[in-house]
């Protein structure tokens, strides 16, 4: 069900992105970006870490109604206080802050998804692992959205529009949430609600979840004191482009806190851990590269469709931000695996590091190379994440070694890639929608026949039931 959602966050996009990006422009686009980055640290705050905290807690109680109820009611008693402070703190922002002066109107219209991203409760149906839900709502949610985009938006002054639009998207959707939560819970005034023992835990998880939030968006941040709106317009292109893959690689990773949290609650369940975190990490693998591959040898015809020429100055920041795409991912798994397993204070340490560490880089390479500084941040930020995971949790990785099949995936991509290098050459200056159609999947296949042939786990054990099937049947 999560890749279902996932494809409807590739054909969304493809859909809005390239009409929005022309219509309004860099430099709105640019404005838009930097209002949407700004509030969504008060949303961090807001939230205190309880959108992974709460993933946590309900799945370990989903089995028992009148304890899910009462850890519900608890932590949207918890978000509701936390929004109010920081929707106050914002207000107070917004007319002290020069920066943030610059345009009120939009402030404001953004800041409405600081009570919807509190209030949303998306860590319950998480929690509870109801895919099909979060499925249908989300797509129904975009449908609506993609429609009202068309109608409303056709010029640069409709930026505003845009931005309520995006909005009413956030309210929607958790609108529906809150909605369906009767079915699951009961809100009894009885019930003796103990706030205070989640307090300690949270300690953690808001560290770790508002460094986190901080420091994966520090590159569009600093991008806005540094840069230009142009600038930004330009880089909000690369960081939507990036989080679709993101979501693409980190499809089957982003389901896994539940089920793990499951198995850490239960005696005997080790392997079984060991073996869905390796299983995932392959994944990610394979389909990461997959996407550093196909940006890198098409990142102007990507460009040139998502956003047309007046974007192009932004290919060698996409590039060099592809690279985020599997790192980042590599880093999601981890981190769910140190949550569910009760290790949220190395999680907190580990985000803490990253965020002073990636507020150095940024002051070091944005006034420098601009948006090719940001993108190249984002890629070392990801880098030091990565490599303080892998500390904390070198017994495991040891552990699981055997599993993974990364040496046989790295040749299959050199090989591939290489390939499929060769011929872009002869492709530049056909139409960029068929340059990336005939570039990828000149790639795709000497890499899913070379993974074949290798026997990399997660493709050949995913495709030998259907071989057999079909060899049965002939």
């Amino acid at each position: 069900m999560n890749m279902i959602l996932t494809t409807s966050s590739f054909i969304f996009p493809l859909i809005t992105v390239p009409y929005v990006s022309r219509v309004i422009g860099p430099d709105g686009m640019g404005a838009i970006s930097w209002a949407q980055t700004f509030v969504s640290y008060f949303s961090l705050v807001a939230v205190l870490g309880i959108n992974t905290y709460g993933i946590r807690e309900v799945a370990k109680v989903r089995n028992d109604r009148e304890k899910l109820s009462v850890v519900t009611q608890e932590l949207i008693t918890i978000l509701i206080i936390s929004t109010t402070i920081a929707y106050a703190a914002f207000l107070v922002t917004i007319f002290t802050l020069p920066k943030a002066r610059e345009d009120k109107p939009l402030m404001l219209i953004f800041s409405i998804s600081i009570w919807m991203t509190s209030c949303g409760i998306n860590w319950f149906y998480q929690g509870i692992e109801q895919y099909g839900y979060i499925t249908t709502r989300n797509i129904l949610v975009k449908l609506i959205g993609l429609i009202l985009i068309f109608i409303f938006v056709h010029q640069s002054s409709d930026y505003y529009i845009y931005a309520l639009i995006l909005v009413l998207g956030l309210v929607g959707s958790n609108l529906f949430n809150l909605i369906q939560l009767h079915k699951y819970v009961h809100f009894d005034i009885k019930h003796k609600l103990n706030l205070r023992r989640h307090f300690k835990p949270l300690i953690n998880f808001s560290i770790s979840s508002i460094s986190a939030g901080m420091y994966v968006q520090l590159d569009m941040l600093f991008l806005g004191f540094f840069g230009t709106n142009k600038a930004m317009g330009l880089y909000q292109l690369v960081t939507k482009i990036r989080t679709i893959g993101y979501s693409a690689v980190n499809s089957v990773g982003s389901v896994m806190l539940p089920r793990l949290s499951y198995y850490a609650s239960r005696e005997n369940s080790h392997d079984k851990t060991s073996q869905l975190v390796a299983k995932n990490l392959n994944f990610l693998f394979i389909v990461g590269l997959l996407f550093i591959a196909s940006i890198t040898i098409c990142a102007k015809p990507i460009i040139l469709i998502l956003g047309g020429e007046q974007y192009l100055g932004a290919s060698v920041a996409l590039i060099i931000s592809s690279i985020s795409i599997l790192l980042s991912s590599a880093n999601t798994i981890l981190t769910q695996y140190m949550i569910a397993c009760g290790q949220e204070h190395r999680y907190a340490t580990i985000n803490v590091i990253s965020l002073i560490g990636g507020i150095i880089l940024c002051f070091i390479f944005i006034p420098a190379f601009s948006i090719a500084g940001a993108a190249l941040s984002g890629v070392c930020i990801e880098i030091l994440t990565l490599l303080l995971n892998s500390f904390f949790l070198r017994d495991f990785l040891r552990e699981i070694m055997k599993y993974l099949d990364f040496i046989r995936v790295f040749i299959a991509f050199a090989i591939s890639f290489t390939i499929s290098s060769l011929f872009a050459y002869r492709l530049i200056g056909m139409n960029p929608f068929f340059q990336l159609l005939i570039n990828t999947t000149i790639f795709i296949i000497p890499y899913m026949i070379l993974l074949l042939i290798f026997k990399e786990s997660f493709i050949y054990y995913s495709i030998k039931p259907i071989l057999s099937r079909f060899t049965k049947n002939t």
